[in-house]
């Protein structure tokens, strides 16, 4: 199964979880200056929005970025980002508590490409082998990340090496996922 179906897959599940525990797609708290493709309705009276994850089109893709940054990103990465505007995505995985990150717009993409070259640039100048954040846990400062070497889909926090591999790659992770 492809990164996208099984992401589409995942925001299904996502979503049907939060309308059976709250009968309310996923919220975020509405920003104006932001808006999303995927926001669906207008903010409550406590400031949120529901929002679904929607197919961009045309797909978003980081190989401008890999090649500016003269790396070599795992396609699935291309597909992690770059298929669906949506919110963050709550899950557990080998008892840990994550929060997936996605594009919420064509700018946040843009700020993401800007995310991602510093955490690649940090590593490098760390002597360490490069990996692109993909989420982050209930720990401080401890990220979900895809080791751009190998695929592995990996735990290491902010500066560090990573310590713990979740999945041998990012379709693997998806699929271990629990909402």
């Amino acid at each position: 199964m492809s990164i996208t179906s099984q992401l589409e897959q995942l925001h299904q599940c996502f979503a049907k979880r939060q309308l059976e525990q709250t009968q309310l797609l996923p919220r975020i708290e509405h920003d104006s200056d932001w808006p999303s493709p995927c926001e669906v309705g207008t903010a409550d009276a406590k400031g949120l929005i529901q929002w679904q994850a929607v197919c961009r089109s045309p797909k978003g893709s980081l190989t401008d970025l890999a090649n500016a940054l003269d790396v070599k990103f795992p396609d699935a990465l291309n597909e992690y980002y770059g298929t669906f505007f949506a919110g963050c995505i709550t899950a557990k995985i080998d008892e840990h508590e994550v929060e997936l990150l996605q594009a919420w717009s064509i700018e946040d993409f843009d700020l993401l490409q800007q995310n991602i070259t510093g955490h690649v640039l940090m590593k490098r100048k760390l002597k360490q082998d490069p990996t692109v954040f993909i989420g982050l846990t209930d720990q401080e400062d401890l990220l979900v990340s895809v080791l751009i070497t190998t695929g592995e889909v990996c735990l290491e926090y902010v500066g560090k090496k990573p310590h713990h591999i979740l999945a041998p790659n990012l379709a693997a992770f998806i699929e271990a996922l629990v909402v």
